[in-house]
């Protein structure tokens, strides 16, 4: 072989001149990018403060922190960081790929959120549940609304062959953990019936119909009649992508509709004795006495953004109280997450004086759960919660 064509041999084609230069151009110019674009405090999408530019210090740079913090910032303000996730997710898509992030892309558009029994986690928060409920006095009625997610109502609708784990068969666990002191209201039947109703396609929270649902099989186990002095109606919020969504993104998925249910007539003030909790306090409250308060149910400012499952009560807080002019004069206290801002339209129709914790950020701030109702009077206490987070949650055990 002449020297000539081992000379051509050697240099790089083109084709490879071409798509170096493009792979530089794109590396640097997104680097450039990222370094002249202000960073941002929220990401919209993942509905979530970002990570900030960490300040320098002896200590971060010894105990690794500083190493933490600013590989969380660079993940957090890479360029386009939405769009490039929305990008992935839709090519993840068109090659047959239907579970990312622990979601489920499943039939009708619906986003699923997957489950995979913890059955220890589950004893230890049933547990706790059932200590407290034991320490009670025996006058005070113990209640409990379990909701089903929607991988269990909607598990027909997940792509086959899945790994989804049965939660209907935890749902007969937990009921066969419960102490007998605790009455139990589980809606599965219920929900399936309206099954596609029930739950958001985009979101891992039951719809207001759903929520209505699941108050209804409560109301029964209370003894309680239906709901009769207050005429039910609604305002709609449209455009709502949830957490799910945030997770897959993908251009073209269906977005939903939230229900705000009002019972005319019935005047709600909402009180927010302990501001801890994953929102602000309300930008509408007032303070009375030292305690922000507001009149309703909803918040203002979520209706605009994509967290528009905050319109409900402005999030989850540490404490809240609500009073209104319910005939019920019973003190109610519930324990709960999230699924039970849905079921608050109901309840509030039904009883007058009403106390919700969420133990996620209530950590016997000034007195304990216990100590909390002795003194106010506590007569009904009400466990509101979904599957998936007794499965996970790990803050039961500030019940104690």
């Amino acid at each position: 072989m002449s020297k000539k064509k081992q000379k051509n041999r050697s240099l790089p084609g083109t084709g490879s001149i071409i798509t170096s230069a493009v792979f530089l151009a794109l590396v640097f110019g997104f680097s450039l990018a990222g370094i002249a674009s202000p960073d941002r405090k929220f990401s919209e999408m993942e509905n979530r403060s970002l990570q900030q530019a960490p300040k320098v210090s002896f200590e971060g740079i010894k105990n690794g922190s500083f190493t933490e913090e600013i590989e969380s910032y660079m993940s957090d303000q890479i360029f386009l960081k939405d769009e490039l996730v929305t990008m992935k997710t839709g090519a993840d898509t068109v090659l047959g790929k239907r579970f990312m992030n622990g979601v489920y892309l499943a039939d009708d558009d619906f986003y699923i959120q997957d489950f995979q029994e913890n059955s220890q986690q589950i004893k230890t928060n049933i547990d706790c549940l059932n200590e407290f409920a034991k320490g009670l006095d025996n006058n005070i009625e113990v209640d409990m609304l379990l909701a089903p997610n929607a991988s269990c109502v909607l598990y027909d609708k997940l792509p086959s062959p899945n790994q989804c784990g049965d939660q209907h068969k935890t749902a007969e666990d937990i009921r066969a953990m419960l102490d007998p002191k605790i009455h139990l209201a589980y809606p599965e039947e219920a929900l399936r019936t309206e099954a596609e109703e029930c739950y958001y396609h985009t979101d891992h929270h039951w719809t207001s119909q759903g929520a209505e649902l699941g108050y209804s099989a409560l109301r029964q186990i209370m003894g309680l009649p239906a709901i009769q002095k207050y005429e039910r109606s609604v305002r709609e919020l449209d455009n709502f992508y949830g957490t799910l969504y945030s997770k897959a993104p993908r251009t073209g998925a269906q977005s939903d509709t939230i229900d705000l249910v009002t019972y005319e007539g019935n005047a709600i003030t909402v009180r927010y004795p302990v501001a801890a909790g994953d929102h602000e306090i309300p930008a509408e409250c007032t303070e009375v006495n030292g305690i922000p308060q507001k009149e309703g149910l909803f918040v203002k400012a979520p209706e605009s953004t994509k967290d528009k499952y905050a319109a409900l009560m402005g999030g989850n807080f540490a404490l809240t109280e609500i009073e209104t002019n319910a005939d019920s004069s019973e003190h109610v206290l519930i324990l709960k997450d999230s699924y039970a801002n849905a079921v608050l339209p109901e309840l509030c129709a039904q009883f007058s004086h009403i106390s919700l914790i969420d133990l996620r950020y209530y950590h016997m701030q000034e007195e304990s759960v216990s100590e909390y109702v002795k003194s106010h009077g506590i007569n009904r206490v009400i466990y509101i919660y979904n599957i998936d987070f007794l499965n996970t949650d790990n803050n039961f055990v500030w019940l104690e």
